[in-house]
């Protein structure tokens, strides 16, 4: 994977970001380039509403990708996570006509039954089996291949999104001449790149504290069972800041990141005041505009979380991220409101690990997590990297050493047929590695294929195939006339 550049695209409400980079052979991140442009004017709560700003804005970040790479993207990865991204349980029957054993054939159509339903208003982006009930008994099954049976009844975890919410990001991608590789629900991605096995297993709660949106994904039993958007995020807590104490925005969220929940601090002087613009402000006044807000935040957060179901099960408690999780005494707040789980923690990065060959370009507050992990995911190169002459990397010490190459080896074979030769085994031989590698990755997808589905691809290139009449029978309010 070394050889390949994979370049992903984030489509946040403060900022639109991208990032290039390799995935190294021990699993870990090099990132090569990173750019971001502010998208505050043309996305809102994770949805795109300003279609020539959005389409503008992915083509600057990838021509600042372009520019630091010295070299042309041809494609991208994409993650989106918008209001009106959740999940459903959705169930499939099937009844024999007489006693039958339960083949993979049977599993693959009521998995593909599933798949065809009609989702009004929203897309089906992916959908993975959870359980079976055979026989209508009281007990489920995960894996009912082989067992003899009467009737059987599927559960499936569908992911749907706003169709209008999906059809303009498709828009946007293809007004910018950007192609889309592939997309991928970044809550999602973000629990590949973090959450190990055994959070899967006990049960955990991984919450995205974001800018402009807060997403609650809920694990239990190895699966992912319940996605909610919340359309409130820390942005909200900068707004109240800059309204209350009259104060630009920019000294607003440096108050936010400074001081956070400060009036949950044991020792903090009530009377303790600091200057903001010739005036002095208290802390606690500022500690409760910060409170107030965040705890109508986390309190939506703890209704979803109850909502799923799985409140009580959660054993490996809740999970931060995001730029809101850097909230001072944030975990405090959780420990207030859901007391019987275990005290929160927070992650900012990938597990495999991240190597930035600019340190500037990392933030480091788990705001950059959810396009590190839509890189992760990547693995088709987008771009080709330039290649530097050898000549160029030789120090000045090693300059003899150009002239004195023999130009034939002891037996007689030209230098040049030599490297010639050399080159033609390493291509050979990784040509044969790369097919190696391709037929492990066809395997294991072959295995993963009646377990889970993402249509994202065959979507995007359907609504790409429209063209710019795409939109021409929209009415005011996004819908099509017709309907």
């Amino acid at each position: 994977m070394e050889d390949k550049v994979i370049v992903a695209i984030e489509l946040g409400s403060s900022k639109i970001s991208g990032v290039a980079g390799q995935i190294m052979t021990d699993g870990s991140l090099k990132v090569l380039a990173y750019a971001g442009v502010p998208s505050s004017s043309c996305i809102r709560h994770g949805a795109v509403y300003n279609l020539d700003k959005t389409a503008n804005a992915i083509a600057e970040v990838v021509e600042r990708l372009n520019a630091i790479l010295s070299t042309s993207i041809e494609k991208v990865y994409v993650g989106y996570n918008a209001k009106g991204l959740k999940s459903i349980i959705s169930k499939v029957e099937h009844q024999f006509e007489e006693e039958t054993v339960v083949s993979q054939e049977v599993i693959d159509d009521m998995f593909q039954q599933c798949s065809e339903i009609d989702y009004e208003g929203y897309v089906n982006l992916f959908q993975e089996s959870q359980e079976y009930v055979v026989d209508n008994k009281r007990g489920t099954e995960t894996d009912p291949m082989g067992v003899a049976c009467r009737s059987l009844g599927g559960s499936y975890l569908n992911i749907l999104l706003k169709k209008q919410v999906a059809d303009y990001i498709a828009q946007c991608f293809m007004m910018a001449q950007v192609e889309i590789v592939d997309g991928y629900v970044a809550p999602m991605a973000q629990a590949d790149a973090i959450l190990t096995d055994d959070d899967r297993q006990q049960g955990c709660v991984l919450v995205d504290y974001g800018s402009d949106t807060t997403t609650v994904s809920v694990y239990k039993s190895g699966m992912l069972r319940y996605l909610r958007v919340i359309p409130l995020g820390s942005a909200l807590i900068t707004r109240d800041l800059s309204a209350v104490l009259k104060i630009e925005p920019e000294q607003a969220e440096q108050l936010k990141c400074t001081y956070g929940l400060c009036n949950l601090i044991g020792s903090q002087d009530a009377s303790e005041t600091i200057m903001i613009n010739d005036n002095k402000v208290l802390l606690k006044d500022i500690g409760d505009i910060i409170e107030a807000r965040n705890e109508e935040i986390i309190r939506n957060v703890c209704v979803q979380i109850k909502a799923s179901g799985y409140a009580e099960v959660l054993y490996a408690g809740i999970v931060l991220t995001g730029g809101g999780s850097q909230l001072r005494q944030l975990d405090q707040v959780f420990v207030k409101l859901m007391p019987s789980m275990r005290r929160p923690r927070v992650v900012t990065e990938p597990a495999c690990g991240v190597t930035w060959v600019e340190p500037s370009w990392k933030r480091g507050d788990g705001s950059q997590l959810a396009l590190l992990s839509v890189m992760a995911k990547g693995d088709e190169n987008c771009c080709e990297l330039p290649k530097m002459d050898e000549i160029d990397n030789i120090s000045a010490e090693n300059q003899d050493k150009v002239v004195q190459i023999d130009l034939f080896t002891e037996a007689g074979e030209s230098a040049q047929a030599e490297r010639d030769r050399k080159e033609q085994e390493e291509r050979e031989k990784a040509a044969a590695q790369k097919e190696e590698e391709t037929a492990a990755k066809e395997e294991e997808a072959e295995k993963k294929r009646t377990k889970k589905v993402s249509i994202f691809k065959r979507w995007v290139d359907d609504v790409m195939s429209m063209g710019e009449s795409f939109f021409e029978d929209k009415d005011e309010n996004g819908q099509n006339s017709a309907n």
